[in-house]
């Protein structure tokens, strides 16, 4: 049987606490070569630092909590094999995300990640408690199904969260945040693309719209499609703006046509028309 393969793999590491200026300190950890970033980071705070601060839950990029840039690039260290950022010479460097404030070394002050949230009317909640149709007769003393559980075609109740996992990563990525402190962002409105999908309601429209189209929405987006690429499930954010900017534009053009319609159609503005000419050799 082979032993596994070891890596030292070098770490520079933004540090910063309230009062003192920022630094960065050189650390290596020893982890295996399938492991992740995340690996390392724990391994570092086990083995070298116990002040050494970062977030982490889930290791399997359901939480978004660890999200933070590598090599400059935001990224989730629970998905993110050392492998693959590691060049075998230069150090791997982790840096807080941009555009939030930092806490103590790798952790941000996210709120106003949901504030933009909660703006555009999309508290992050559970949509619903997922359910099988099975009781506990079903289970045998092992704890297996005694018999097979149809599940139903329409997977969506057993879907406990949106897509979106609230790592911000977007938020980090968008170039314009770092310009528009009030930008809704590319997560608050793709949460406004997303709840106007739900709703039809006069209303509801008129407000959902109303903020994409305000001084900080939409069109503050600058396409750079950074919050798309960079997103680790896939929602695209930019596409969502790039939706809302169309719907926009369409429901503009709308309007207009209306207003033209109802103007009278006159004719001759200006100077009026001369005498008509008269056929034959005239008087």
């Amino acid at each position: 049987m082979t032993s596994m393969k070891m890596l030292e793999i070098p770490l520079q590491i933004f540090r910063y606490r309230e009062g003192e200026p920022p630094r960065y300190d050189m650390y290596t950890a020893q982890v295996p070569e399938t492991a992740h970033v995340i690996d390392a980071m724990d391994a570092v705070w086990a083995t070298r630092d116990r002040s050494f601060t970062f977030r982490r839950a889930c290791h399997h990029s359901s939480c978004g909590s660890c999200s933070l840039r590598i090599n400059g690039v935001e990224k989730l260290p629970c998905i993110t094999r050392v492998t693959d950022v590691w060049d075998g010479h230069a150090p791997v460097r982790l840096d807080p995300l941009r555009n939030f404030p930092v806490v103590s070394d790798l952790v941000v002050d996210v709120s106003a990640f949901f504030q933009r949230m909660s703006a555009a009317g999309m508290e992050i909640t559970r949509n619903a408690e997922p359910s099988l149709p099975l009781s506990v007769d079903d289970l045998a003393a092992t704890g297996v199904l005694a018999k097979s559980v149809e599940v139903p075609e329409s997977l969506s109740r057993f879907n406990r969260f949106e897509n979106c996992i609230e790592c911000a990563i977007c938020m980090s990525a968008c170039p314009t945040m770092a310009t528009d402190e009030k930008f809704l962002g590319p997560a608050g409105l793709a949460a406004i693309y997303r709840a106007r999908q739900k709703t039809d309601n006069p209303s509801d429209v008129a407000h959902l719209l109303g903020l994409a189209d305000g001084e900080h929405g939409v069109w503050r987006c600058h396409s750079a499609f950074e919050c798309t690429a960079a997103c680790p499930q896939a929602v695209d954010p930019a596409g969502k703006i790039m939706a809302l900017r169309r719907e926009l534009i369409g429901r503009r053009f709308k309007v207009g046509a209306r207003a033209a319609a109802v103007v009278p159609r006159t004719r001759n503005y200006g100077a009026p028309a001369g005498p008509t000419k008269q056929g034959g050799n005239g008087a």
